[in-house]
């Protein structure tokens, strides 16, 4: 429940601040000192905020402290979109930095939460090890198949283990 309750505060203060005026790296900056402010001191939140123009590709983005979202490139490159400062709601005065890319012509994101990352086998090998591989495989379907194929290959990776955490995956395609 705890987390729960961080969660919805991150939503309200995102949707809040999401129309001010500013940089992302601004936008993060003011989100992090308004979960500072309300986080329980236990407790921190990880975020991802991107923003695309669909007309040229152009893409923005601030990580704080989330697994890197995967550029799959088209032709087979992935780059991960790491940068832009740490965790959200530990030191109000952190200062967030934007990083910019471009996505091409049939370039997928891939954005997933650390229970994909982390999701382990029986023999306790994460996942994450495999991640690029399957993406690599999987880089010419639609964004809706390299989801399901994610998921399915989490689930056949652990075995039929319960998850440890979450398993969230969006993925973007660029047409």
């Amino acid at each position: 429940m705890p987390a729960a309750l961080v969660m919805a505060s991150l939503q309200a203060k995102v949707q809040a601040l999401a129309e001010t005026p500013g940089t992302i790296a601004e936008f993060v900056g003011r989100l992090n000192r308004g979960m500072a402010a309300t986080c329980p001191r236990n407790r921190f939140v990880t975020l991802f905020y991107g923003v695309i123009d669909p007309k040229s590709g152009e893409l923005a983005w601030c990580n704080a402290g989330h697994n890197p979202p995967l550029l799959v490139r088209a032709e087979g490159e992935i780059v991960p979109l790491d940068g832009g400062g740490p965790v959200l709601g530990v030191v109000p005065t952190m200062r967030y930095e934007e990083r910019r890319g471009a996505m091409e012509s049939g370039d997928v994101l891939l954005l997933y939460s650390d229970g994909v990352a982390e999701a382990c086998n029986p023999d306790g090998v994460e996942f994450s090890q495999r991640l690029n591989t399957l993406l690599l495989e999987k880089r010419g379907e639609t964004a809706a198949g390299i989801v399901q194929a994610v998921h399915e290959a989490v689930r056949a990776w652990t075995e039929g283990l319960p998850p440890a955490d979450d398993v969230t995956v969006v993925a973007a395609r660029r047409c």
